[in-house]
């Protein structure tokens, strides 16, 4: 198994293996029994170990984000202050992740499971969660891997932290397609913008694909907002469906979330429309292909052959070509009424225009 690294449209991506998804579809067809609301949403300023770290996201170069879908919370770490000085942005080409963790940590031989992974904003080196067998017992980390190709596994429980649990988080006496438990999908991505956490995932009742904004430092204020969208591929709307990636960027001077879906509808969702309690319908701008999963969101700026600065955002996917889409074309999409019929036939695409990017045998990736 590889790790591989690359510098492409002036963004550095991180790529490495990470465990498959489900289909949407199923998803929204398969859920085998309806569970009770847990406790409302609460911090908690005891030292937390994540059972299961997932999503990560940095708020800066103190502050990290780790999603906890098992315990249905998300832990806020404070690192050490780095004494480097800021890394300047560069390629990586460190092969071969599996051996340096086996060697590192003493991780037994193909037991390796990587989940997420965030770039250090100053250091730039890549902040991995992941799942190992390490000394016969199986153990959930995070460890920090730098360009030179160290590795070391943070010290969770040394490091002083908040607790942020969610309400209503999926139950595992949810199921979907192939006995996949709806707690995994608890928290789906995490995008932090101007002193908020934004969650995507899943929580308890039909309504279920939800989107949390939480305010940090952590209090016990935050709104959680029911989100549905039109799946062009499947032929209807659907509540159950998580949001997979998602990115905030400003479209028509709005800030708005740019969500992608499993089997790949792309989703737009102004942030003002996300108020606690309610209800609210997505706008599906694109249908980007069936049967794939997409990885990430990001979104930059670069310089054409004319020297003029565009905007774009690049969907990455995993079993298919990252898709580019001009960021000012985007905004023109979220101005339209959105898709509301089905994709002429299975594989076709639909929406807003896209440039591929052939980047293969990507697994996982951060900007």
């Amino acid at each position: 198994m590889l790790a591989r690294t690359a510098v492409t449209l002036s963004y550095l991506f991180l790529l490495m293996s990470i465990t498959a998804c489900s289909d949407e579809q199923n998803l929204e067809a398969t859920a085998t029994k309806t569970v009770e609301a847990a406790a409302p949403s609460s911090k908690s300023t005891q030292p937390a170990i994540p059972s299961s770290p997932t999503v990560l996201e940095f708020a800066d170069a103190e502050t990290l984000f780790v999603a906890d879908s098992a315990r249905g919370s998300i832990v806020a770490y404070t690192l050490p202050e780095s004494s480097q000085s800021a890394a300047k942005p560069a390629a990586w080409n460190l092969l071969d992740l599996d051996a340096l963790l086996i060697d590192e940590l003493g991780a037994a031989p193909r037991g390796i499971k990587y989940h997420d992974l965030a770039v250090h904003p100053k250091t730039q080196e890549a902040y991995i969660s992941l799942s190992a067998s390490v000394g016969g017992k199986a153990q959930s980390m995070v460890v920090a891997v730098s360009r030179e190709g160290a590795a070391m596994q943070l010290d969770l429980e040394s490091l002083p932290s908040q607790q942020f649990v969610l309400e209503n988080p999926a139950d595992d006496g949810v199921s979907f397609w192939r006995d996949i438990p709806a707690a995994s999908f608890t928290v789906t991505d995490l995008d932090y913008r101007d002193g908020e956490l934004y969650v995507s995932g899943l929580s308890t009742g039909e309504f279920a694909s939800t989107l949390r904004r939480v305010p940090f430092p952590f209090t016990d204020s935050n709104t959680s907002t029911g989100v549905e969208m039109y799946h062009a591929a499947h032929g209807q709307m659907e509540t159950r469906a998580p949001i997979r990636a998602m990115s905030i960027v400003d479209l028509n001077g709005v800030p708005s979330i740019v969500a992608a879906y499993t089997c790949t509808p792309l989703v737009t969702v102004p942030i003002e429309d996300l108020e606690d309690g309610t209800k609210i319908t997505g706008r599906t701008v694109a249908e980007l292909g069936y049967g794939n999963t997409p990885l990430e969101v990001l979104s930059f700026e670069t310089a054409n052959m004319q020297g003029e600065t565009q905007s774009f955002v690049l969907v990455i996917n995993r079993e298919k070509n990252a898709d580019l889409i001009a960021l000012d074309q985007l905004a023109e999409a979220a101005k339209a009424p959105g898709l509301s019929d089905p994709i002429p036939y299975l594989g076709a695409t639909a929406g807003v225009a896209t440039i591929p990017i052939p980047l293969s045998g990507v697994f996982q990736a951060a900007d």
